[in-house]
């Protein structure tokens, strides 16, 4: 059949039909003329090209380059207190994926001789936790911020740890090498250690380092502060 006459033949069709169908117009679908189904034609084979398999060797090179520059990445970094009162400290070198900010923590506190203890870190104007690292703190563009900056919040009542006087070298005496039985001067220790709060706050940094968890650590440092407290007591 041509195309004039299909379309011939579908005008009559359309004549002897109402120009308008009702609303609850059914149609018997046996009552439509039978005629194949029309099926798309076949691909041919392969239907299109495959894609190229990476190379292992050129893509783990890749992966092991990428993974090496990003280990020696190294950023600076500015500490700067939320108080004109305490003085910025810059640190330089600093490797993001290996420096945690309790790191950062301890260095601030080597610098300005305040307690580990009242030292808060800011990210953006938000605390961060200590068991975070620099490169989880800050993303995937540590490489590219230049100098990165931490806001430093100190507690109220934190105040410069005096460093101690200096002490003369012992003497020939003081060593027991001569006549008399002087002894060397000696740091705390023992029980009067233990009652300091930077023995806890050492305590609490060495915890949180190995199990990089800042709730579970200030939960084990309670129950070791409460049992040492209990058996005080008891003596």
């Amino acid at each position: 059949m041509s195309e004039l006459q299909f379309c011939k033949q579908y005008l009559s069709a359309l004549d002897s039909r109402p120009i308008k169908l009702s609303s609850d117009h059914i149609a018997d679908p046996r009552s439509y003329p039978a005629q194949p189904a029309f099926v798309l034609p076949r691909l041919p084979h392969p239907p299109h090209p495959q894609r190229p398999k990476p190379n292992p060797t050129t893509a783990t090179a890749s992966n092991a380059s990428a993974s090496t520059s990003t280990s020696q990445l190294t950023i600076s970094i500015t500490l700067k207190p939320l108080k004109l009162t305490s003085p910025t400290v810059p640190l330089s070198s600093i490797s993001p994926t290996t420096t945690s900010i309790y790191d950062l923590k301890q260095a601030y506190s080597t610098s300005t001789s305040l307690p580990l203890s009242k030292i808060k870190l800011l990210y953006k104007k938000k605390p961060v936790p200590d068991s975070k690292t620099v490169a989880e703190v800050i993303g995937p563009d540590a490489g590219d911020v230049g100098v990165v900056e931490f806001g430093v919040m100190v507690m109220g009542g934190a105040t410069p740890v005096a460093s101690p006087p200096a002490v003369a070298p012992p003497t020939e005496e003081e060593k027991g090498l001569g006549v008399g039985r002087g002894l060397a001067a000696q740091e705390p220790s023992g029980k009067s250690v233990v009652e300091s709060e930077e023995f806890w706050g050492d305590l609490r940094g060495f915890v949180l380092q190995r199990i990089r968890d800042e709730k579970e650590a200030d939960r084990l440092l309670g129950v070791f502060r409460g049992a040492w407290e209990k058996d005080r007591q008891l003596v």
